[in-house]
């Protein structure tokens, strides 16, 4: 039922805010953050010299990666584009036997939230492919506390030795990704997270 006052049908405004949604997410992404680039900014444990950047090849496919062993972390600290998601894709290099998980999740120094994880076994070929929305972290929000866009968020990449020997893992051209008008606004940010000046 509509009023004279308001003549727009409900499913007709429903309709429209839909078609707006998903335009926005039809957006092409661009690379924001190439977290390979970044490795010397991201707090290492058990250390920085676990970690290194070379080229890895899984079946065959070979791309720029994070290598280190299990278990591990890193965690970089950075405000996120508007709109973006993380992306990487993992591999395992080693003896038979071992069971590797590997896990991106964002905290805030006071909570950690799980987004994504993968469990990997040494012999399987190729790589795993992993994405993480990290929308919920940037931009506009309905409430009067929550301001993300004021935070300097904790990514952290995370992986376990389940079981067996050790195993050598690698992050595959982890990035942060966003449409276009989130890169140019991102990249204009004094606090983003760039390599450093060499």
């Amino acid at each position: 039922m509509t009023s004279s006052r308001f003549p727009i049908s409900v499913p007709l405004v429903l309709s429209v805010i839909g078609a707006f949604a998903c335009a926005r997410h039809d957006r092409p992404s661009v690379r924001v953050v190439d977290l390979v680039r970044a490795l010397d900014r991201a707090e290492a444990r058990p250390g920085p010299a676990a970690f290194e950047v070379a080229e890895f090849t899984a079946a065959g496919v070979s791309w720029p990666s994070i290598l280190t062993m299990a278990p591990s972390r890193l965690v970089f600290t950075l405000p996120f584009p508007r709109r973006a998601t993380f992306h990487t894709a993992v591999a395992v290099d080693a003896t038979a036997g071992a069971h590797i998980r590997v896990r991106v999740g964002v905290s805030d120094e006071r909570i950690y939230e799980s987004l994504a994880q993968a469990t990997l076994v040494a012999g399987s070929p190729g790589w795993t492919e992993i994405r993480a929305d990290l929308s919920a972290y940037a931009g506009w929000k309905w409430s009067v506390f929550y301001r993300p866009d004021r935070v300097s968020w904790r990514l952290v990449l995370s992986t376990d030795l389940i079981g067996g020997p050790p195993a050598r893992v690698a992050w595959g051209v982890p990035t942060i990704d966003a449409d276009v008008d989130a890169a140019r606004a991102y990249a204009t940010r004094p606090d983003a997270l760039r390599p450093r000046a060499h």
